[in-house]
């Protein structure tokens, strides 16, 4: 077997006067050993698709394989998917790293055959001097991080990516590798919905988008779906996650992306106790820093709010000051969690709070109050960090 197979392999790979390309090579080889093969960039986009049987689609092989061979060495890794062999390994070429997923369709390989013809795969890459398109889908993703509204508008066919599919765009950080791909994998098997992703050194950028079987088009079934996503990330203590969720095509993602990316590091000074911002508080931040860009009236006008707040002396205007913060901006405007936040008692809590609207002249739950106050005190927050 280990030589009809390396054989069959080298004779259809290597004919370069039968075929015209590489990836016709591979695909004539895969029909006729049984097996199929899908190239993947280091972000897990299809390349190359071969499939050559449909007992599994090559988008759930890729789902299931990720989750659990992310890392993958040289040496081919056998993960079993319902009840088919498939096997992972690394392709490294002089454009980069790659996954190399071959699934063995009637699972009559051996590991070391599987990586006799992996090998001979890279091999015959080389000697067809193949290197692969590029991951119109990371490019996409790049594209909506540099702004670039007309060329993700170019990449969207290369990329078979629908601007009306576009549900949310986000950036992570802090995360562990193998925890998240897990959680990547599971929430495209139960949703249908599909993550395009880019991984950097620094996080991750991507993009939820619809699957193509998904039957259901509601934009807020799909958005309900990308929060519990996002709720499930943030079970790992240390992840940061930014998104904006509910876009409009390509213009809502570039301009969704572009408000993560002018201010992510505002918004952890502003929500420190936070792990996940959305685009409320997102745009609550960008205002703000628009308003310490102009200063000015516009941002007197804000910071005289808590001017009556100086008449306390001191010492009781910063505790004062600290409690309403935490009260606004942390605590949701529940006075136990404040206390919690504060580590004080919660009639301690409740005290400052009618001392805080007595210093007002206003009450603090008041649908008037609340919008002026919350730019007021995420401005104090940004200045008191800056310091």
């Amino acid at each position: 077997m280990k030589t009809k197979v390396i054989n069959n392999t080298i004779t259809y790979l290597l004919n370069f006067e039968k075929y015209s390309s590489f990836v016709q090579a591979l695909e004539e080889t895969a029909i006729s050993n049984d097996f199929q093969v899908v190239l993947l960039s280091d972000d897990f986009n299809p390349l190359i698709t071969v499939e050559t049987r449909h007992q599994i689609t090559v988008d759930e092989a890729v789902r299931v394989g990720r989750e659990l061979a992310y890392g993958a060495a040289d040496t081919y890794r056998l993960v079993e998917i319902g009840g088919l062999k498939t096997y992972w390994g690394t392709v490294s070429l002089e454009s980069g790293k790659y996954y190399l997923l071959i699934v063995d369709n009637e699972g009559k390989y051996t590991n070391e055959e599987i990586n006799m013809l992996g090998d001979i795969i890279q091999l015959s890459m080389g000697m067809w001097k193949y290197q692969p398109e590029r991951d119109a889908k990371a490019e996409f993703v790049r594209a909506l991080i540099r702004g670039n509204k007309s060329l993700a508008y170019s990449l969207r066919d290369e990329a078979d990516i629908d601007p009306q599919d576009i549900l949310s765009v986000f950036y992570l950080k802090g995360y562990d590798q193998d925890a998240i791909e897990k959680a990547y994998a599971d929430f495209e098997k139960r949703s249908n919905l599909c993550v395009v992703k880019i991984d950097e050194e620094n996080g991750t950028h991507g993009l939820i988008l619809r699957g193509k079987s998904h039957e259901v088009r509601e934009s807020d079934i799909g958005i309900e779906q990308c929060i519990a996503l996002f709720d499930k990330l943030k079970e790992d203590k240390k992840v940061r996650i930014f998104h904006v969720t509910g876009l409009d095509g390509v213009e809502g993602a570039v301009d969704g992306m572009r408000l993560i990316t002018e201010t992510g590091t505002f918004v952890e000074k502003v929500f420190p106790y936070k792990r996940v911002f959305s685009k409320y508080e997102l745009v609550l931040v960008m205002n703000c820093i628009f308003i310490q860009v102009n200063g000015g009236q516009l941002k007197k006008s804000f910071t005289d709010l808590l001017e009556p707040f100086r008449k306390e002396g001191s010492n009781k205007a910063k505790q004062l000051l600290n409690t309403l913060e935490t009260f606004v901006l942390d605590a949701g405007m529940n006075s136990a969690k404040t206390s919690d936040f504060l580590e004080v008692h919660t009639n301690t809590v409740q005290y400052r709070l009618k001392k805080i609207n007595e210093i007002l002249g206003a009450e603090l739950t008041g649908n008037r109050v609340i919008p002026g106050l919350t730019i007021a005190l995420a401005l104090r927050r940004m200045e008191s960090k800056k310091k």
